[in-house]
Protein backbone atom coordinates (compact mmCIF):
# COMPACT_ATOMS: atom_id res chain seq x y z
CA UNK A 1 0.00 0.00 0.00
CA UNK A 2 1.35 3.44 -0.95
CA UNK A 3 2.17 5.86 1.77
CA UNK A 4 1.42 9.56 1.90
CA UNK A 5 3.69 11.95 3.78
CA UNK A 6 2.52 15.54 3.78
CA UNK A 7 5.04 17.26 6.00
CA UNK A 8 3.76 20.79 5.70
CA UNK A 9 2.40 22.33 8.88
CA UNK A 10 -1.13 21.34 9.80
CA UNK A 11 -1.52 18.58 7.20
CA UNK A 12 -2.25 14.92 7.87
CA UNK A 13 0.57 12.43 7.54
CA UNK A 14 -0.76 8.96 6.76
CA UNK A 15 1.32 5.82 7.05
CA UNK A 16 0.93 2.31 5.82
CA UNK A 17 -0.33 -0.20 8.29
CA UNK A 18 -3.15 -0.18 10.76
CA UNK A 19 -2.55 3.22 12.39
CA UNK A 20 -2.22 6.77 11.18
CA UNK A 21 -0.37 9.70 12.66
CA UNK A 22 -2.83 12.36 13.89
CA UNK A 23 -2.81 15.77 12.22
CA UNK A 24 -0.01 18.07 13.31
CA UNK A 25 -1.17 21.66 13.82
CA UNK A 26 1.15 24.55 14.45
CA UNK A 27 -0.46 26.83 17.03
CA UNK A 28 2.56 29.05 17.61
CA UNK A 29 1.02 31.86 15.56
CA UNK A 30 -2.62 31.37 16.52
CA UNK A 31 -4.51 33.81 18.74
CA UNK A 32 -5.60 32.37 22.06
CA UNK A 33 -9.24 32.36 23.08
CA UNK A 34 -8.60 34.81 25.91
CA UNK A 35 -6.87 37.31 23.66
CA UNK A 36 -9.61 36.95 21.05
CA UNK A 37 -12.24 37.70 23.70
CA UNK A 38 -10.34 40.82 24.75
CA UNK A 39 -10.14 41.98 21.13
CA UNK A 40 -13.91 41.57 20.73
CA UNK A 41 -14.48 43.37 24.04
CA UNK A 42 -12.30 46.29 22.98
CA UNK A 43 -14.24 46.39 19.71
CA UNK A 44 -17.45 46.90 21.68
CA UNK A 45 -15.72 49.59 23.74
CA UNK A 46 -14.69 51.38 20.54
CA UNK A 47 -18.35 51.56 19.53
CA UNK A 48 -19.29 52.82 22.99
CA UNK A 49 -16.78 55.66 22.91
CA UNK A 50 -17.68 56.41 19.30
CA UNK A 51 -21.30 56.97 20.34
CA UNK A 52 -20.21 59.32 23.14
CA UNK A 53 -17.94 61.28 20.79
CA UNK A 54 -20.76 61.50 18.26
CA UNK A 55 -23.08 62.93 20.92
CA UNK A 56 -20.37 65.38 21.97
CA UNK A 57 -19.86 66.72 18.45
CA UNK A 58 -23.59 66.82 17.75
CA UNK A 59 -24.14 69.00 20.81
CA UNK A 60 -21.11 71.15 20.10
CA UNK A 61 -21.73 71.93 16.43
CA UNK A 62 -25.51 71.68 16.18
CA UNK A 63 -26.79 73.03 19.49
CA UNK A 64 -24.09 75.16 21.09
CA UNK A 65 -23.09 76.89 17.82
CA UNK A 66 -19.99 79.06 18.42
CA UNK A 67 -20.58 79.54 22.13
CA UNK A 68 -18.26 76.75 23.29
CA UNK A 69 -17.38 76.64 26.10
CA UNK A 70 -20.44 78.63 27.22
CA UNK A 71 -20.39 81.63 29.52
CA UNK A 72 -20.61 81.22 33.27
CA UNK A 73 -22.75 83.29 35.62
CA UNK A 74 -20.19 86.12 35.62
CA UNK A 75 -20.24 86.40 31.83
CA UNK A 76 -16.86 84.74 31.23
CA UNK A 77 -16.19 81.52 29.36
CA UNK A 78 -15.52 78.37 31.30
CA UNK A 79 -11.83 77.46 31.08
CA UNK A 80 -10.35 74.00 30.85
CA UNK A 81 -6.92 73.35 32.44
CA UNK A 82 -5.21 72.54 29.16
CA UNK A 83 -1.62 72.68 30.47
CA UNK A 84 -2.27 70.54 33.53
CA UNK A 85 -4.25 68.03 31.49
CA UNK A 86 -1.47 67.95 28.90
CA UNK A 87 1.00 66.96 31.59
CA UNK A 88 -1.48 64.38 32.87
CA UNK A 89 -1.80 63.02 29.34
CA UNK A 90 1.96 62.60 29.17
CA UNK A 91 1.80 60.66 32.45
CA UNK A 92 -0.78 58.25 31.06
CA UNK A 93 1.12 57.79 27.79
CA UNK A 94 4.28 57.06 29.78
CA UNK A 95 2.42 54.26 31.57
CA UNK A 96 1.99 52.47 28.23
CA UNK A 97 5.75 52.54 27.70
CA UNK A 98 6.48 51.24 31.20
CA UNK A 99 3.97 48.41 30.72
CA UNK A 100 5.54 47.50 27.39
CA UNK A 101 8.96 47.53 29.07
CA UNK A 102 7.64 45.20 31.79
CA UNK A 103 6.40 42.72 29.18
CA UNK A 104 9.75 42.90 27.43
CA UNK A 105 11.55 42.09 30.68
CA UNK A 106 9.32 39.03 31.09
CA UNK A 107 10.31 37.80 27.62
CA UNK A 108 13.95 38.07 28.74
CA UNK A 109 13.19 36.09 31.91
CA UNK A 110 13.67 39.11 34.19
CA UNK A 111 10.81 38.75 36.67
CA UNK A 112 12.19 41.51 38.90
CA UNK A 113 12.07 43.93 35.98
CA UNK A 114 8.54 42.74 35.23
CA UNK A 115 7.43 43.56 38.76
CA UNK A 116 9.12 46.98 38.72
CA UNK A 117 7.50 47.83 35.39
CA UNK A 118 4.07 46.80 36.66
CA UNK A 119 4.45 48.87 39.83
CA UNK A 120 5.53 51.98 37.93
CA UNK A 121 2.66 51.53 35.46
CA UNK A 122 0.08 51.29 38.23
CA UNK A 123 1.57 54.31 40.00
CA UNK A 124 1.34 56.38 36.82
CA UNK A 125 -2.23 55.25 36.21
CA UNK A 126 -3.23 56.09 39.78
CA UNK A 127 -1.53 59.50 39.47
CA UNK A 128 -3.56 60.18 36.33
CA UNK A 129 -6.82 59.44 38.15
CA UNK A 130 -5.86 61.58 41.15
CA UNK A 131 -5.04 64.55 38.92
CA UNK A 132 -8.29 64.04 37.02
CA UNK A 133 -10.31 64.06 40.24
CA UNK A 134 -8.44 67.15 41.38
CA UNK A 135 -9.36 68.79 38.08
CA UNK A 136 -13.03 68.01 38.68
CA UNK A 137 -12.76 69.56 42.13
CA UNK A 138 -11.42 72.86 40.78
CA UNK A 139 -13.49 73.20 37.61
CA UNK A 140 -15.90 76.10 37.58
CA UNK A 141 -18.76 74.12 36.08
CA UNK A 142 -20.72 70.99 36.90
CA UNK A 143 -22.54 68.34 34.81
CA UNK A 144 -25.71 70.42 35.18
CA UNK A 145 -24.15 73.51 33.55
CA UNK A 146 -25.68 73.31 30.08
CA UNK A 147 -24.91 70.62 27.51
CA UNK A 148 -21.23 71.55 27.67
CA UNK A 149 -20.88 70.37 31.25
CA UNK A 150 -22.95 67.26 30.64
CA UNK A 151 -20.96 66.08 27.63
CA UNK A 152 -17.60 66.97 29.17
CA UNK A 153 -18.21 65.03 32.37
CA UNK A 154 -19.81 62.14 30.47
CA UNK A 155 -16.77 61.67 28.22
CA UNK A 156 -14.05 62.21 30.80
CA UNK A 157 -15.95 60.29 33.47
CA UNK A 158 -16.48 57.32 31.16
CA UNK A 159 -12.79 57.27 30.41
CA UNK A 160 -11.88 57.61 34.08
CA UNK A 161 -14.02 54.56 34.84
CA UNK A 162 -12.10 52.63 32.19
CA UNK A 163 -8.79 53.69 33.73
CA UNK A 164 -10.03 52.38 37.09
CA UNK A 165 -10.98 49.06 35.46
CA UNK A 166 -7.58 48.91 33.78
CA UNK A 167 -5.82 49.50 37.10
CA UNK A 168 -7.86 46.67 38.64
CA UNK A 169 -6.79 44.34 35.84
CA UNK A 170 -3.14 45.30 36.27
CA UNK A 171 -3.40 44.80 40.03
CA UNK A 172 -4.80 41.29 39.52
CA UNK A 173 -1.97 40.52 37.10
CA UNK A 174 0.57 41.86 39.60
CA UNK A 175 -0.84 39.66 42.36
CA UNK A 176 -0.58 36.63 40.07
CA UNK A 177 3.02 37.55 39.29
CA UNK A 178 4.12 38.05 42.90
CA UNK A 179 1.95 35.57 44.81
CA UNK A 180 1.49 32.74 42.32
CA UNK A 181 4.74 33.23 40.39
CA UNK A 182 2.56 33.19 37.28
CA UNK A 183 3.46 33.95 33.65
CA UNK A 184 6.59 33.07 31.74
CA UNK A 185 8.16 33.89 28.37
CA UNK A 186 6.07 31.03 26.91
CA UNK A 187 2.76 31.85 28.64
CA UNK A 188 1.60 35.39 29.33
CA UNK A 189 -1.77 35.61 27.54
CA UNK A 190 -3.73 37.16 30.46
CA UNK A 191 -1.01 39.76 30.94
CA UNK A 192 -0.92 40.51 27.21
CA UNK A 193 -4.72 40.88 27.14
CA UNK A 194 -4.66 43.26 30.10
CA UNK A 195 -1.84 45.20 28.48
CA UNK A 196 -3.84 45.54 25.26
CA UNK A 197 -6.77 46.96 27.22
CA UNK A 198 -4.48 49.47 28.96
CA UNK A 199 -3.01 50.65 25.65
CA UNK A 200 -6.54 51.07 24.29
CA UNK A 201 -7.49 53.25 27.27
CA UNK A 202 -4.40 55.40 26.69
CA UNK A 203 -5.14 55.88 22.99
CA UNK A 204 -8.72 56.90 23.75
CA UNK A 205 -7.52 59.54 26.20
CA UNK A 206 -5.07 61.05 23.71
CA UNK A 207 -7.93 61.34 21.22
CA UNK A 208 -10.20 62.80 23.90
CA UNK A 209 -7.58 65.34 24.97
CA UNK A 210 -7.08 66.58 21.42
CA UNK A 211 -10.77 66.79 20.53
CA UNK A 212 -12.14 68.14 23.82
CA UNK A 213 -9.33 70.18 25.33
CA UNK A 214 -7.43 71.48 22.29
CA UNK A 215 -10.04 71.94 19.53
Amino acid sequence: MATTDLTSVGEVRATSGDGAIPPTIDRSRSISGGMLMMIFFIGSEVMLFASFFAAYFFVRYNIADNDWPPLNSSGEQFELPVVLTGVNTAVLVASSFTLHWAEHRLKLGDRKGLQVGMIVTMMLGAAFLIVQLNEYWHLEFTPSDTAFGSTFYALTGLHGAHVAVGLTILLVMFIRITKANDFSPRFATPLAAGSLYWHFVDVVWVLLFVLVYLL
